[in-house]
């Protein structure tokens, strides 16, 4: 009995000490102490996610009515450009005002204010240049893909920064000290539960104080016990599930989804855009390898679209692209994908679909197209499509590459008439039908890579003159079109470089045989082909198993029409993959350097007439050597190209250049020779 009262007594004190410490911690709370600076804290952080929220959604209005704008030129338009800029700055001075100016000089959110400022440069300088210059200008000063990229990488940007204040609020509401700054008010609460949970545990273990039951007949705690239990904090509840933070949470879900489908989908005809198609083609690809199926490819193009637009406006032309959208979809499988490639035209995947089919479903889109007519105020509107069809190979590499092959059928479709759907034919058969150097079968014979063959030039040390491995190159079709300058610039002036270029590389790494373990294989790739596809696409076409052979991707500078660093991000992939990368043909002066320090190759390939003849030309010897000497200080290794002199090797080894490349060593080889054997 009298161990039973002192229990009592010891629970008792432990309870009024519990509730002294509740007292203690509302009463510093109440009083502000301690607090003042965390809840200055915490509201700066809560006010900083409200902002980013805030000045991303401005910035994607930003962008959709600038683009509005420049389509249509209404006033409305502009007006609504205007605004949104005007929401955007202000939530960005806002965010550089939070917390004393200490967010605002944060270096990642200093890059992302930058890049923002000169994305709204830009978009102000094509509106001005819309007013100026009219409709005519419109379609130049709309945004291109690539520009469209880097706006959704700066929305991502935004939505990190909220990731990271979002964190930090977790933090605090976990208990993270770091969080939290003054905790005091917090340990008192602690104290308090621990108190308050160690006098429960004496009372359920006492029996009952002063008439209040603490257990039930059955010998569990009494309702009394669960709700003292409950307050102090033992029914297993969590700060973490605050309201607020949750709610916060959902938003940064639904914000990644609303950016995703941005980055995917057309936004005017919302169906999938070209980087959308992207990632369903390499499914789509990957899949028929497995099972051995076709994919067909349907592109459609529609008859006299300028017509619409000049007569009836561009917003008619808006809506005539949306009902086509619509009308392609009604015809399509669920499996079936349809993605706005260009201005008026779609192009439509058909998996799992032999050719017959893909016809006669090419058919009923031509007939949704052209069936109905679209009644304007005043006319009229007839629709008609014009459409190509192409059985699409294995490992197609890029959106790029299946417009190109289907355009040559979609051609012929515009030639016989328009309204109909024409077939890609067999480029062997059609070559046969007409002898003529036409167009037609100009480009068919370029797209078919069975007319091209690979040849073979040694890569030299030049230290002891052994072959340190091979460049593959490329050669035409026989006659007019062997040389790889005639073929590459009919191709670029028929728009069908980058399937070309993919071939070719198909081709030099196909033919290439094992050359040998630390022998080296360099094959050839245009930048603009590096930009247009996706670089996990071309790492897969290198081989997995490498025996030792250590590939070079060469990348020609004579081709860097645009700012060389859009190409970093697939150098660094390829890097990764374990393939080497060098920049070919590199001469003199301010691209070349910018080049070199922006993109970092591992080797430097200098063109042939800065290197061939510097024995004799001690000019051309001083700028070779500026150069080399540029290009050790970047870690990258030198070939020098175009050596026809044994006159000039001294001076390369002295201004230590390794490897070389040239005629000295003998002509191109159709066919490597075989290991072992010289």
């Amino acid at each position: 009995m009298n161990l039973n009262h002192s229990l009592q007594k010891k629970s008792i004190t432990f309870l009024l000490v519990s509730l002294c410490l509740m007292a203690a911690g509302c009463l510093s709370a109440m009083m502000g102490f301690g607090r003042s600076h965390t809840d200055r804290w915490l509201d700066t952080r809560l006010q900083a996610v409200h902002e980013l929220q805030q000045l991303r959604e401005s910035f994607k209005d930003t962008i959709l009515s600038s683009q509005r704008y420049l389509i249509t030129g209404e006033k409305l338009q502009l007006q609504s450009f205007i605004e949104s800029e005007d929401s955007v700055k202000k939530h960005l001075f806002l965010l550089q005002g939070l917390d004393g100016g200490q967010f605002g000089t944060d270096e990642q959110f200093r890059s992302m204010a930058n890049q923002l400022g000169l994305t709204l440069d830009q978009l102000n300088s094509d509106a001005q240049l819309r007013q100026e210059k009219g409709a005519a200008s419109a379609k130049q000063l709309l945004l291109t893909t690539r520009e469209l990229r880097d706006a959704a990488r700066l929305s991502q940007a935004l939505v990190g920064l909220e990731d990271e204040q979002n964190k930090a609020i977790r933090g605090y509401y976990s208990g993270d000290a770091k969080a939290q700054g003054n905790s005091l008010p917090m340990i008192c609460l602690l104290l308090a539960t621990l108190s308050g949970s160690f006098g429960v545990y004496l009372l359920k273990n006492s029996g009952s104080i002063d008439g209040i039951k603490t257990e039930d007949d059955d010998g569990y705690p009494g309702e009394q016990s669960e709700q003292l239990a409950q307050s102090a904090g033992q029914d297993g509840s969590s700060l973490a599930d605050w309201p607020q933070v949750q709610q916060l949470r959902a938003e940064l879900v639904a914000a990644k989804e609303q950016l995703d489908r941005l980055a995917h989908v057309d936004f005017l005809t919302e169906v999938s855009n070209a980087r959308g198609l992207e990632q369903v083609l390499r499914a789509e690809d990957n899949r028929v390898g497995r099972s051995g199926t076709h994919l067909i490819a349907v592109l459609i193009n529609c008859d006299d679209f300028h017509k619409i637009n000049d007569a009836f406006g561009h917003s008619t032309g808006d809506i005539v692209l949306k009902e086509i959208a619509k009308r392609i979809r009604s015809t399509l499988r669920p499996s079936d994908h349809v993605a706005r490639v260009g201005g008026d035209e779609f192009l439509v995947l058909l998996p799992d679909t032999q050719l017959a089919y893909g016809m006669r479903v090419a058919e009923r889109i031509r007939v949704a197209i052209t069936d109905t007519p679209l009644r304007g105020a005043q006319d009229v509107v007839h629709l008609t499509a014009s459409l190509g069809l192409a059985n699409l190979p294995h490992k197609i590499a890029s959106v790029n590459e299946a417009v190109t092959l289907s355009r040559t059928a979609l051609k012929r479709s515009k030639a016989g008439g328009k309204n109909r759907v024409s077939l890609a034919r067999d480029l062997g058969v059609e070559k046969n039908e007409d002898n003529d150097p036409t167009p037609e079968n100009i480009v068919a014979q370029l797209c078919d890579s069975t007319q091209f063959r690979t040849v073979y030039q040694p890569i030299m040390d030049l230290n002891n003159e052994a072959v340190a491995g091979y460049e593959v190159l490329t050669r035409g079709p026989d006659g007019s079109f062997e040389s790889p300058a005639d073929f590459f610039r009919i191709c670029i002036e028929n728009n069908i470089l980058t399937t070309v270029d993919l071939q070719c590389l198909r081709l030099c790494l196909e033919d290439a045989p094992n050359v040998g373990r630390n022998m080296r294989l360099h094959v050839n790739l245009f930048p603009s082909t590096l930009l247009e596809t996706p670089v996990e696409n071309l790492i897969d076409m290198f081989p997995k198993e490498r025996n030792g052979t250590i590939y070079c991707l060469e990348i020609s500078e004579q081709q860097f029409i645009t700012e060389p660093g859009y190409l970093r991000e697939a150098i660094h992939a390829l890097k990764l993959a374990g393939i080497l990368v060098a920049i070919d043909d590199v001469g003199f002066g301010r691209s070349s350097l910018e080049t070199l320090i922006l993109l970092e190759p591992d080797l430097v390939k200098v063109d042939r007439k800065y290197v061939s003849g510097i024995a004799r030309e001690p000019s051309k010897a001083r700028l070779l050597r500026r150069l080399a000497n540029v290009a050790k200080s970047l870690g990258a290794e030198i070939v020098a190209e175009g050596i026809e002199d044994r006159a000039d090797l001294p001076l390369l080894k002295e201004m230590g250049i390794n490897y070389g490349q040239g005629f000295l060593w003998g002509d191109l080889l159709p066919v490597l020779p075989r290991l072992g054997v010289k």
